[in-house]
């Protein structure tokens, strides 16, 4: 059986290429740019070593952020999937700390959306997340660690913005209903949280039309 991963990298350093500029983009390092191609026009192969679905999960980071025109998170991304793309195929050595730093942050996406994926499971916890990641529970507050939410806050914050996005549905479900479908534990605790963060119960929220 595997064992989880835990961040334990050999920092390896590497001398810096010429770049190749994409207009509007980014500037490419020489070997991203047919990584990048080959990402977005054919699927990971199936991996044992799971990077196949962080790279897949980058991938849907990258497309989110060009439709919404979210240019501060387009390099980045660019770079995270090139690099993704490049472990793939073995052009990157797992090991180096420029394939570590990719890992890290295709973990991170993969974990918020398997957030998104079961969030409406009371039950969702680091625990469960962690086992699908097939990363230690430690890891993975260590990769919420370096963002601006914690795991809790990650999968409260998802929870009242489906919430929400239900509440302004037509024609309206029943309350109750919204508390189930988002994952919160009871309609108490619905009420509780929403009201503590809209200032509003569900109900007031809906009417105000907000």
């Amino acid at each position: 059986m595997r064992g989880k991963h835990e961040d334990r990298s050999p920092e390896a350093s590497s001398s810096s290429p010429a770049r190749i500029v994409v207009p509007g983009v980014v500037e490419l390092h020489p070997d991203q740019a047919p990584a990048l191609e080959a990402a977005h026009h054919s699927a990971p192969t199936a991996s044992n070593r799971g990077w196949a679905p962080l790279l897949e999960a980058c991938l849907a980071d990258f497309k989110d952020a060009t439709e919404a025109g979210d240019t501060a998170r387009i390099p980045a991304l660019v770079k995270i999937v090139a690099d993704l793309a490049l472990i793939e195929r073995g052009a990157i050595r797992p090991g180096s700390r420029r394939a570590q730093q990719a890992l890290r942050v295709g973990r991170l996406s993969l974990a918020r959306r398997l957030i998104t994926r079961h969030l409406a499971k009371p039950a969702l916890s680091p625990g469960m997340v962690a086992d699908l990641l097939d990363v230690s529970v430690r890891y993975l507050h260590v990769l919420f660690e370096a963002t601006e939410a914690s795991f809790s806050q990650t999968v409260t914050a998802q929870r009242l913005s489906e919430s929400r996005r239900l509440l302004r549905e037509k024609p309206p479900q029943p309350i109750a209903d919204i508390a189930l479908a988002c994952g919160f534990g009871s309609l108490a605790t619905f009420y509780r949280i929403f009201s503590a963060s809209e200032g509003l119960t569900p109900g007031e929220y809906r009417a105000a039309g907000l």
